[in-house]
């Protein structure tokens, strides 16, 4: 069974996105511990079989010591298990690997449809996405897809309508998506997060 680490980025209020989570886990054999992340808790590195990083209305360029704390974590928890992140959680996670992250001239928030890469129908987590797969999306940054210099080690699965990045994995144990795979709908998205928690190897 599972134990994942979620890094809740919403200020430790109660969300419908935070519950959604952990009623994906439970769904399946999983159990969670939540981190107030915004207030300074994290999880330690290698304690946890998967860390999965939550969507959240703040900045992932500010200068608040939560945001420098969590760009420097993630590629630590990585280095030995699966991290999973979404929306902000993806934007921070982006940064953290060097890839460009950049306001949006304006707010994305509704359905929009994605378009998988020949690398996104291969990769396990997101092989169910469909063309133009309806996603949720709520967010005002954008991730651009990596430079040169760094492409080898990272790949884009998937870009939105707007043309930026959709679902990145930035290397072996790092992927995400700046869309709520959480958020009920109709597509396959909501699969993503249950191959996440199927795929962890437990301690």
């Amino acid at each position: 069974m599972p134990c994942i680490a979620i890094v809740d980025l919403h200020g430790g209020h109660p969300t419908t996105a935070l519950a959604s989570i952990d009623n994906i886990v439970l769904a399946n054999q999983g159990t969670v511990e939540v981190f107030d992340c915004l207030a300074g808790r994290f999880p330690r590195p290698r304690k946890f079989d998967g860390y999965v990083l939550t969507g959240g209305s703040g900045s992932p360029t500010e200068s608040a010591p939560w945001r420098v704390r969590l760009q420097a974590a993630i590629p630590e928890w990585s280095k030995s298990r699966p991290v999973f992140a979404i929306g902000l959680g993806f934007q921070v996670m982006a940064a953290a690997y060097g890839w460009p992250v950049r306001p949006l001239e304006r707010p994305r928030d509704g359905i929009f449809p994605v378009t998988p890469t020949p690398a996104g129908w291969e990769d396990p987590l997101m092989v169910d996405l469909e063309h133009a797969t309806p996603v949720t999306e709520q967010r005002t940054w954008s991730v651009l897809p990596p430079p040169a210099a760094i492409r080898s080690k990272s790949v884009v699965l998937a870009y939105t309508s707007n043309g930026d990045v959709a679902a990145a994995r930035f290397g072996p144990h790092a992927s995400g998506t700046i869309f709520h795979p959480e958020a009920r709908g109709e597509g396959t998205a909501g699969t993503i997060l249950a191959r996440f928690v199927m795929g962890l190897p437990t301690q």
